[in-house]
């Protein structure tokens, strides 16, 4: 009775340990990660990244005059990547990344005539650069087809979204309904903030 009551204690005391070493790699709980994303530190990152994706916003409507937007969409979103193979936002994240944070603005637009006739306007005119921009800004542009039409990217698992919409709220199928075909010029920021 003895031996077994020393074995139980034993046992006890290793599960114990265990569970200790086991809670000290846990990763923050979803409700930390939503705190930090509203943290003073992140919203001064935030602002930063902003600033830059909303530059070259500027930028884009400066150098192509006949652009008239219908829509700027800026999507900035902290999403939980534990478990994430794979990311929205282009690289995989580490195994140690809890949360990131990223920004992206999609421009959307419609043209006179032919969309694929005005991107290739736009590419002469103001090329999207290859890559990432100077300002780590990766960039594409695409339009309505029968296949698939355009709409602004959303993370999955995402534990704070905050969009905010320079023309209104239309729909994109309003928009389609008043204007046509529907071309979109997407700008994806890089993280400016990570939580491990």
């Amino acid at each position: 009775m003895r031996s077994l009551r020393r074995w139980t204690e034993d046992t006890v005391g290793l599960l114990l340990v265990f569970t200790v070493v086991g809670l000290s790699r846990i990763r923050p709980p979803k409700w930390r990660l939503r705190w930090i994303a509203v943290s003073a530190e992140v919203r001064t990152e935030r602002k930063a990244a902003e600033e830059k994706l909303l530059a070259r916003v500027r930028e884009i409507e400066a150098g192509v005059p006949w652009l008239r937007p219908l829509d700027v969409v800026i999507r900035d979103e902290c999403v939980d990547v534990r478990g994430n193979n794979i990311s929205l936002f282009g690289a995989s994240p580490s195994k140690r990344e809890s949360m990131t944070c990223r920004m992206s603005a999609f421009i959307i637009f419609s043209v006179d005539g032919d969309a694929e006739d005005a991107v290739a306007g736009i590419h002469r005119s103001l090329p999207p650069p290859e890559g990432l921009s100077a300002d780590g800004i990766r960039e594409s542009l695409r339009w309505d087809t029968d296949e698939r039409k355009v709409a602004p990217d959303v993370a999955p698992k995402a534990v704070r979204t905050h969009v905010t919409r320079r023309h209104g709220e239309k729909s994109l199928d309003q928009l389609r309904e008043e204007n046509g075909v529907l071309c979109m010029w997407a700008l994806y920021g890089e993280t400016y903030f990570t939580v491990d």
